[in-house]
């Protein structure tokens, strides 16, 4: 770039705001009018391909990618939403692959239960033929079988051919990616950029890339000589992109002392709440030790959401606290961890399986980890790498969740131990405050910084202020980026935050 150009970019730092995605507040939740929430496909969706004449065997193969919901209009009937920017594929490899792109209409409502219509309009390319599809719900299920927002439909083509018919079976939820640790380490056989070794210390996403390493977030703890890989218990991010995080282990610190393993840390240096303040409300007897923390979910209200690893008696409760409870530091229980399984009709429903990971949507929809293998009636398995949900269905098997990383590891189960959802569906805040753009001449590059109130961050570009904008940083909780690619003779840039 030149420096003409770059007083162009600075100038446009400082003046464009950019808008963050926001959640209604009355109910069913919802994007506001002409606003978009990206949806990710969750494993069990699927295309079917069946030929009606020819008597072969149905093509199904695993169907995967984003779309957007926007909403267009609503009524005290019925609500109507958008599907746009479809972008599907679906395939196994070695077999039969589909691109899928297209839009749809997606209405909920209804005078005595909610129900809802779906109806596709998509060109599938099969290799062959790139034809446009009409799909819609034909089989007389149009009950909502998720809690909203979480989505789960099937749709059947209305225009199909004698050679070819389509069914789609889609499960999908409001989320850009997912935040996470995992118990054990693994090598990584692929990634954003190449990842190599991910220690259960490191903060890393279901797009394959390592979002902090162990170091990154204790670095500022004050911990001499030198800082060893200290694990990763629990995860959420605050407000301003501070990470609140525990520890597998207690260690000294120069600057706060002694370091539990149950306290709530941050990547900025200071003690968010120690274990004896979020389980003093408990008032456990005997007086609080340090019980461990094991999950972690910080409230708007800043109320903590957190799980423990050893039970403990409350004297307030008058009831044992187990370590697969959901608590509060208010001194409430959430959610018993028998609660928490239910759904999944465990064959021993009164054994406590841990709480290892959880994360509430604003729907109250929980979706969280075990510790302990459940064992349900029906001879399925939940490992504790899994990812489920207390509506009662899995939302992601730890392989499915680890599969950008593509580990030659795999198919251990590596457990799940931090979550966070990066998700439009967070309630909104102030746009950030942009800051003067630093052009740093040597480096031909072009430092970016701002301040806000989002809890992550991403930096986009475009060759024109009227766009496209594409992504230009990852989702990151950092408050500052330099590009490197300034190539252009002219680019604009701008922070978007959830």
């Amino acid at each position: 770039m030149k420096n003409g150009s770059l007083l162009s970019l600075s100038a446009i730092a400082m003046t464009l705001t950019l808008g963050q995605k926001a959640v209604a507040v009355a109910e069913p939740l919802s994007p506001p009018l002409n606003s978009a929430w990206q949806y990710t496909l969750l494993p069990g969706s699927q295309l079917i391909d069946e030929c009606p004449v020819c008597g072969r065997p149905p093509i199904v193969v695993p169907l995967r990618g984003t779309f957007q919901l926007r909403l267009i209009a609503d009524n005290l009937l019925f609500t109507t939403y958008a599907w746009e920017s479809i972008a599907w594929t679906a395939g196994t490899p070695g077999g039969s692959f589909y691109k899928v792109a297209g839009k749809g209409t997606h209405q909920i409502g209804g005078e005595v239960g909610l129900v809802q219509d779906l109806s596709l309009e998509i060109h599938v390319d099969d290799g062959w033929t790139n034809r446009l599809c009409e799909l819609t719900i034909t089989n007389g299920v149009h009950g909502l079988e998720r809690r909203w927002p979480m989505i789960q439909v099937s749709v059947d083509q209305t225009n199909g051919t004698a050679v070819q018919q389509l069914h789609l079976d889609l499960f999908a939820a409001p989320f850009h990616e997912i935040w996470f640790s995992t118990t054990a380490g693994f090598d990584a056989g692929a990634g954003q950029p190449a990842v190599g070794f991910v220690s259960p210390g490191d903060l890393v996403s279901s797009a394959g890339r390592v979002v902090k390493r162990n170091n990154d977030l204790t670095r500022l703890l004050g911990i001499m000589p030198n800082v060893p890989d200290l694990g990763l218990d629990a995860v959420d991010v605050l407000p301003g992109g501070e990470i609140a995080f525990s520890i597998e282990q207690d260690i000294f610190s120069e600057t706060l002392g002694d370091l539990h393993d149950g306290d709530v840390l941050s990547d900025r240096g200071r003690m968010v709440a120690s274990y004896a303040t979020l389980i003093g409300a408990f008032v456990p007897e005997p007086p609080p030790m340090d019980q461990g923390l094991d999950a972690l979910h910080v409230m708007p209200n800043g109320e903590i959401y957190f799980s423990v690893k050893e039970d403990f008696f409350s004297e307030r409760l008058g009831t044992q606290i187990r370590r697969g409870d959901l608590l509060s530091s208010s001194g409430a229980i959430i959610k018993t961890n028998e609660e928490l399984v239910a759904p999944f009709n465990p064959a021993d429903p009164k054994q406590d399986y841990g709480l290892d990971a959880f994360y509430i949507w604003p729907s109250g929809e929980i979706w969280f980890s075990v510790e302990t293998t459940v064992a349900g009636l029906h001879f399925d398995t939940y490992e504790p790498g899994d990812l489920l949900s207390d509506q009662g269905y899995v939302v992601y098997r730890n392989l499915d969740l680890l599969a950008a990383f593509a580990s030659p590891d795999l198919p251990t189960d590596f457990g799940l131990d931090a979550l966070f959802v990066v998700t439009d569906t967070t309630p909104p805040v102030a746009a950030p405050r942009l800051l003067p753009a630093r052009v740093q001449v040597p480096q031909g590059t072009v430092w970016l910084g701002w301040t806000g109130q989002g809890r992550v961050f991403r930096v986009e570009k475009a060759l024109d202020v009227l766009g496209p904008w594409l992504p230009l940083s990852p989702i990151m909780t950092d408050v500052e980026f330099t590009d490197a690619t300034t190539g252009q003779p002219q680019a604009f840039c701008r922070v978007r935050q959830w």
